[in-house]
């Protein structure tokens, strides 16, 4: 529940909805960060036999899909809200995940002409195994690919210039920083705290799960918990009272000089801008759900949507509506499309 210090947010118009909507295919929206392919692989245990070998049984996999992952399935959603020109800046392995990666989102419409190939790099991975038997189904133990470390000096350095080349001409760019050694490098950060200074009329938006506080002169989106590790170091952040974390976070966007929208899962997200805070209800989604990837549909429609010109408060309100979109969908990191975003915003405002 909002707290009651925070007003909230009227709601937006369809008419305004749909005028923002439209303007979504002239922008250009680039996305940087660790581009990941999901794999879901179906095993039915009905034919699983004991090994000779090992006194394991096996996983029979009888089917197997994927999809995009990590910061390419913000770039798969970017696409799917219908941006004109969605741009993904990353590095790809030389590798069969890499060549079936690239092909689904070529499909989206998602442009690699900046996506750099490196031989000595992999192409992550999530394998996610899914066991089924007599119509029930249980994950099991997820199989991962990644990299050893990040990047070597001259892929670095390739990743720079592209970056370089790229920003000025966009309209938004999406900053995905989340895996640990991935290619958000110490450069490739301070390439990007100096291209955000450079050009202020490009929205650079940062989704980053462990050090979000290190983006200055960015638009930001952290979860609660995310914020309270960034404002409250050395406490437990479930801790923290939303009545804290508001007034910390007031002070915060002062400093950083760009908004910055916190999500709070179901219960929507506060924006906080000017030193003002509005809170965006939830959408109710009865269960259901799949909350996987809903952050990477929120922070695509709130950094697409500021490329179109809503205010903040108004791509909050888009970006609430398509989580919602995106939870509903199982077994894959979904998108929203502006239909469905519209019928979402039927549903919540049937007037």
């Amino acid at each position: 529940m909002q707290p009651s210090s925070v007003p909230i947010a009227p709601l937006l118009t369809r008419a305004r909805l749909e005028q923002i909507l439209a303007v979504l295919p002239s922008r250009r929206v680039g996305i940087i960060g660790d581009f990941t392919l999901d794999a879901y692989w179906y095993a039915d245990m009905a034919r699983a036999e004991l090994s000779r070998e090992a006194p394991l049984y096996n996983r029979p996999v009888v089917r197997e899909t994927y999809s995009p992952g990590g910061a390419a399935n913000v770039a798969w959603n970017v696409a799917s809200l219908g941006v004109g020109e969605p741009y993904a800046l990353t590095l790809f392995g030389e590798d069969w995940r890499g060549d079936l990666l690239r092909s689904i989102l070529r499909r989206e419409g998602v442009c690699l002409d900046h996506a750099l190939l490196r031989p000595e790099r992999i192409t992550p991975l999530y394998g996610k195994v899914i066991l089924t038997a007599h119509g029930l189904q249980q994950e099991d133990a997820r199989l991962d690919f990644f990299n050893p470390g990040r990047p070597g000096p001259e892929a670095e350095a390739d990743l720079v210039a592209s970056l370089e080349a790229v920003a000025p001409q966009l309209d938004a760019l999406i900053v995905n920083d989340q895996l640990a050694d991935g290619l958000i490098t110490p450069r490739v950060h301070q390439a990007l705290v100096d291209l955000a200074a450079a050009h202020p009329a490009v929205a650079f938006v940062v989704d980053s799960r462990s050090r979000i506080e290190r983006f200055p002169g960015m638009t930001l989106k952290p979860n609660d918990l995310e914020a309270a590790r960034a404002l409250f170091p050395g406490e437990a952040p479930d801790s923290i009272s939303r009545g804290r974390l508001v007034e910390e976070v007031r002070r915060w966007e002062g400093r950083q000089g760009r908004p910055i929208v916190v999500t709070l899962g179901p219960e929507g997200c506060l924006v906080f801008t000017g030193a003002e805070v509005a809170g965006v209800p939830g959408v109710l989604c009865p269960p259901p759900v799949d909350p996987v990837g809903a952050g990477d549909t929120f922070i695509s429609a709130l950094a697409a949507c500021l490329a179109a010109g809503a205010s903040p408060v108004e791509a909050g309100q888009i970006a609430v509506l398509a989580s919602a979109v995106s939870v509903c969908k199982l077994h894959v990191t979904g998108t929203a499309s502006p239909a469905e975003i519209l019928e979402m915003h039927a549903r919540r405002s049937p007037t």
